[in-house]
């Protein structure tokens, strides 16, 4: 990825930061970039900015974003201080395709208390390697996949829910990484499904526990869908690092075009 940027000189609330990124076409999912990367690329943005970590993020994909494009990502703080809020948006030929709201915390990240602590968890060993289809996600050759437990997309199962470790290879900044790793796994619907179908996210809200992982960590992803209608499907997600810490917990809303 190419990318330049350029900051206004500005202070406090209404700081605004530009940076023009062109997306390679090898981080496409279906017929557009990766949604989870979009996401992770206004993360970014964002705490380049506020000079400060984010806490939660909720974006809304408006339309899909087309790779080899120079793509103008940018960001405005609408609120600065211990806990700031910043506005950031993706947009190619004047059109914004996606915008974020991002909660940033400016203090280092204190230790996670968790209501119900997790039982150990499955080790990356454990699971057994899977790849996902190139033909129709070209971004399968940026991540290594070992599946957990009996569910497979397009298995044709009794239950929506996917789990698996999960890497990420390449050289993504940190922040853009966990926003490709928040998107990374199929719809959970697929596991229901014998074919594919498009299903794009539309939404995503994540809440981050903690600093991201580090470039190419495996992290171990449990996705299910709650509840879908004949529009949409919300899926639910927690991230878990190899030494079973939280990572982050996110939903996110897909549109069924095939509905």
């Amino acid at each position: 990825m190419d990318v330049a940027t350029t900051t206004a000189p500005v202070t406090g609330a209404g700081a605004a930061a530009a940076t023009a990124v062109v997306i390679d076409p090898s981080w496409r999912s279906f017929t557009h970039v990766q949604g989870g990367l979009v996401v992770g690329h206004l993360m970014a943005a964002a705490a380049d900015l506020a000079g400060a970590a984010p806490r939660s993020v909720t974006a809304h994909l408006l339309a899909g974003v087309e790779p080899g494009v120079e793509t103008a990502v940018d960001a405005v703080a609408d609120r600065t201080g211990t806990t700031g809020s910043v506005r950031a948006t993706m947009a190619q030929g004047g059109r914004v395709l996606a915008v974020a709201q991002v909660l940033t915390l400016a203090r280092p990240a204190s230790p996670v208390t968790e209501a119900v602590p997790p039982p150990p968890g499955p080790r990356v060993r454990d699971g057994v390697p899977f790849e996902l289809p190139r033909e129709l996600v070209p971004i399968a050759d940026h991540t290594q996949i070992r599946a957990l437990g009996p569910s497979r997309p397009l298995a044709g199962g009794p239950e929506p829910r996917l789990s698996a470790w999960v890497r990420i290879d390449g050289d993504l900044a940190p922040l853009v990484q966990l926003g490709v790793l928040l998107d990374a796994l199929p719809p959970s619907l697929f596991a229901v499904r014998t074919t594919p179908a498009a299903m794009p996210t539309v939404e995503l809200t994540a809440h981050l526990a903690g600093p991201p992982p580090e470039t190419g960590a495996w992290v171990r992803i449990d996705q299910v869908t709650t509840w879908a209608d004949g529009d949409v499907a919300v899926d639910d997600a927690e991230l878990r690092a190899v030494d079973g810490s939280l990572v982050a917990r996110v939903r996110q809303t897909r549109r069924l075009l095939s509905r």
